[in-house]
C-alpha cells in the first residue's frame, strides 16, 4: 500500500484532486450562496463550444474553452442583474447553443478529431503538469480574492440590495465572481471533465450549507468534503478498477443521502448542532 503512494502516477492523482477540491469548495459554496448553480452548468457547456471552436479553427482548446467560458460569465452578469427572474431560461439557451456548437464544429474540423468523452467523463488520471500548476495559481487568486473581499461578497450573495445601499461596488463583485467561476470551471472540466466538475461545484457546497453557520464554516467545510469524496472514489476506483470520475460522483451522492439523514436526526434529537440553510451576514 505504501508503494501505490509513491508512485508518481497516484501522486500526480492526488495532488490534482487535492488542488481541485479547494477550488470546488470555495466555487460552489459562493454559487450555492447566490443561488445560482446551474451558473456551473451553463459555463461548462458554454466552455465545451469554445472547446469545438478551438478545433476548428486549430488553435489549444483551454484558450477557446477559458474564453468561451468568460463570455458566457459575462453574459450571466447582464442576466443576472437585469433580467434574474429569467436567469434560468438563459443558462438553459446558452447550456444547449454551446453543446450543440461545440459537437458541430468538431464534426466539421478537418483532421484530427478530439476524443469529445475527454471533456464530458474526463479522468484526474490524465491532467498534466500544465493542469496543476494552472490549479495551483487560480487557487492562490481564488483564496485571495476570497480573503480580501469577504465581507463585501457576503453582502452581495445574500442581499444585493442592501450591498447597494451601502455603496458597495456590487456589480464588480458580482462580476469577478462570475468571471472566476468561469475560470474555476474551465479549469475543473479539463482536469476532471464535465460531469465531475458540476457535481463537485454543486454537492460538496450543498452539504456543507446544511450545517455551516455562516459562509466562513461553509468554505472549509465544502472543500473538505470534495477532499473526502475525492479519496473516496479514487479508493474505490483503485480497488475495482473502474472510472475514476464516475466512482468520485457516486461517492459524493453517497455522502450527500448520509448528509441528509443526518440533517434530519440532529433536528430531531438536536435541533441547535445544526445551522438554518440561510445564513447571517456574518
Amino acid at each position: 500500500m505504501i508503494e501505490l503512494f509513491t508512485s508518481p502516477f497516484v501522486q500526480h492523482i492526488i495532488i490534482t484532486a487535492l488542488l481541485l477540491s479547494i477550488s470546488s469548495g470555495v466555487i460552489g459554496s459562493l454559487i450555492v450562496a447566490n443561488k445560482s448553480v446551474f451558473l456551473a452548468g451553463g459555463v461548462a457547456h458554454a466552455a465545451f463550444g469554445g472547446v469545438g471552436v478551438a478545433v476548428f479553427f486549430g488553435f489549444h482548446v483551454l484558450l477557446g474553452a477559458l474564453g468561451a467560458g468568460l463570455a458566457m460569465a459575462a453574459f450571466l452578469v447582464y442576466a443576472t442583474l437585469w433580467h434574474r427572474g429569467r436567469l434560468d431560461t438563459f443558462i438553459a439557451i446558452s447550456w444547449a447553443f454551446g453543446m450543440a456548437l461545440g459537437i458541430v464544429l468538431i464534426e466539421l474540423a478537418p483532421g484530427y478529431k478530439i476524443n469529445m468523452e475527454s471533456y464530458l467523463f474526463g479522468t484526474l488520471a490524465f491532467s498534466t503538469w500544465q493542469d496543476i500548476y494552472a490549479l495551483a495559481g487560480f487557487n492562490a487568486l481564488l483564496l485571495g480574492f476570497v480573503g480580501l473581499f469577504y465581507r463585501e461578497i457576503l453582502a452581495v450573495l445574500y442581499d444585493m440590495e442592501f450591498s447597494r445601499l451601502l455603496r458597495l461596488p456590487t456589480k464588480l463583485l458580482l462580476t469577478m465572481i462570475f468571471l472566476l467561476t468561469a475560470c474555476g470551471v474551465v479549469l475543473g472540466m479539463r482536469a476532471g471533465g464535465l460531469v465531475l466538475v458540476i457535481s463537485m461545484l454543486s454537492i460538496p457546497a450543498y452539504i456543507a450549507m446544511m450545517f455551516a453557520r455562516n459562509l466562513a464554516m461553509q468554505l472549509w467545510l465544502s472543500s473538505g468534503i470534495c477532499l473526502l469524496c475525492m479519496a473516496g472514489g479514487i479508493a474505490i476506483s483503485f480497488i475495482y478498477n473502474i472510472a475514476l470520475g464516475a466512482c468520485i460522483v457516486l461517492v459524493c451522492v453517497g455522502v450527500f443521502i448520509c448528509a441528509l439523514f443526518l440533517r434530519k436526526l440532529l433536528q430531531a434529537f438536536a435541533p441547535n448542532l445544526i445551522a438554518k440553510e440561510t445564513h447571517g451576514k456574518n
